[in-house]
């Protein structure tokens, strides 16, 4: 029984450390580009109820994080001081498109505002809930072990269906970033098309997430075999 509270102890310090990581590059990657978002769609808010009511609806949208690849020659000129020259190489644009939106209710301008799509705006919308899911899960687990360690007992089994939902929400709030950028990215190639700017319009996926995410379904299947073995065990006892 030591062994299995210690084990359970040193379960409980890696919850732990994995889910004060998780939440701190959650917060350091995610908060401020949600509070500049934030601010951003305030004022694009406000931008779209001013065209509503001066009876000319305009559809205003952003597309943010565009990469780019090549660039006008004379895209970014810098002033410096005699005898310098400074020449600026544009990695990524954050664009605002305007256009005409006759019989659109002001609802739809609204939910429009993000790629120029409602489902762009819903994925957009949904992958901070899945990372407060994930973090949810996580202390869900934490209290599960130290209640195991303080009854002296084995792991629960929802831990196993805990650990395999963040494995698989982390993939999906991954793929889904990924084809956000995706298509954002697209429609930016199609609106700068003969502008000077390259777009790089490919699929591009953090692979670093995803093999989190299976390491942690790898996890999850390592406790459930353990779970068997013990309850095996038990039976032959």
């Amino acid at each position: 029984m030591q062994n299995k509270k210690s084990l359970l102890q040193r379960l409980l310090v890696i919850y732990i450390t994995f889910f004060i990581v998780l939440v701190a590059s959650i917060a350091h990657g995610i908060l401020p580009n949600f509070s500049r978002g934030a601010a951003e769609g305030a004022e694009l808010g406000n931008d779209i109820a001013e065209k509503w009511k001066s009876g000319v609806p305009r559809m205003i949208y952003m597309l943010g994080d565009i990469r780019v690849t090549g660039q006008p020659e004379t895209a970014v000129e810098i002033a410096a001081a005699p005898g310098v020259e400074i020449k600026a190489n544009v990695r990524k644009l954050a664009l605002v498109v305007e256009q005409n939106a006759p019989g659109t209710s002001p609802l739809g301008l609204a939910f429009r505002s993000i790629g120029g799509s409602a489902w762009l705006y819903a994925l957009v919308m949904l992958c901070p809930l899945l990372y407060l899911a994930i973090i949810v899960l996580m202390f869900v687990i934490i209290h599960s072990l130290r209640r195991s360690i303080r009854e002296e007992r084995t792991l629960d089994k929802r831990n196993v269906w805990y650990l395999r939902a963040i494995g698989m929400l982390t993939i999906v709030t991954e793929l889904i970033s990924d084809t956000v950028d995706w298509v954002m990215n697209s429609r930016a190639a199609e609106l700068l098309a003969g502008s000077g700017y390259t777009v790089d319009a490919g699929f591009h996926v953090s692979y670093a997430m995803i093999i989190m995410g299976i390491l942690i379904l790898f996890a999850a299947e390592v406790f459930a075999i353990g779970q068997n073995l013990s309850e095996e065990q038990k039976l032959t006892i």
